[in-house]
């Protein structure tokens, strides 16, 4: 039976706690530094996940609010960070009236749209005008999961061509959708971090659950998962690092 990407990612939430959130944690915090939120705003969370995101936003009688399309990230998230709201939702048809928020941040989440174009349109509309877009994705390609694992993903068919993008893609494609003073920044050095064999064993249950791999047997994921980690590089402490990357865009609404 074929499963949307939010019963996906609601089936792996507890992995994606356990692996993926305490990696992103920097990574939105600068997304909230370059949103440059002020006191009493009102923030919107797209794709909040377990809500790191949220938290970072929380303080100076701000009201935060965090969607997500997977349920199980938000049980997740309703528990660790009571001080937000978090509604289930579809980030590109929201349930929001024009200009309902001051700012809109995204970490990371934009790259699972279909339309990205149609959802940062979305996004734009219910941010009042003067309003702030501060937004994370990975990449661009040379320093995501591909540059480590390009020839495993080859021999296995996993298709990862035109994924990511750059900083000039990601600022035309914001212009596109209407947005205006676009700035952008880049952070190579973004990666996963993972302690040990166990928690890539874990991250690699979510990733196994993603559309480029579900055809794969059972046996043929153990097969990949060890092939990864026999090359996953470490860092000078130790842990397993993953490169991701990480590209930032922030943007006004005219």
């Amino acid at each position: 039976m074929t499963t949307t990407p939010a019963q996906r990612f609601s089936a792996t939430a507890a992995a994606y706690a356990a692996t993926m959130a305490p990696s992103l944690r920097p990574i939105a915090a600068e997304v909230v530094r370059r949103a440059r939120l002020e006191p009493n705003d009102r923030v919107l969370d797209f794709g909040t996940g377990t809500g790191i995101a949220a938290a970072a936003s929380l303080g100076d009688g701000r009201r935060v609010t965090g969607i997500d399309a997977a349920p199980g990230m938000l049980e997740i998230a309703i528990a660790d960070v009571p001080g937000a709201m978090f509604r289930e939702m579809d980030f590109a048809a929201l349930e929001f009236v024009d200009a309902s928020f001051d700012a809109a941040i995204a970490v990371h989440s934009l790259l699972f749209a279909t339309d990205q174009c149609a959802v940062l349109r979305e996004w734009l509309r219910v941010t009042r005008p003067g309003g702030r877009l501060s937004l994370s994705v990975p990449g661009p390609v040379g320093v995501t999961p591909t540059a480590v694992y390009g020839e495993i993903y080859d021999r296995y068919g996993i298709d990862t061509v035109g994924r990511y993008p750059t900083i000039d893609t990601l600022a035309a494609l914001a212009a596109e959708a209407g947005w205006a003073d676009m700035d952008v920044a880049a952070d190579p050095s973004a990666a996963i971090f993972l302690t040990d064999a166990a928690a890539f064993r874990t991250w690699r249950e979510m990733g196994s659950r993603s559309a480029a791999t579900a055809e794969l047997t059972p046996d043929q994921q153990r097969v990949l998962t060890d092939e990864m980690l026999a090359v996953t590089p470490r860092g000078a402490d130790g842990r397993l690092r993953i490169p991701f990357g990480a590209l930032f865009l922030a943007a006004r609404k005219r």
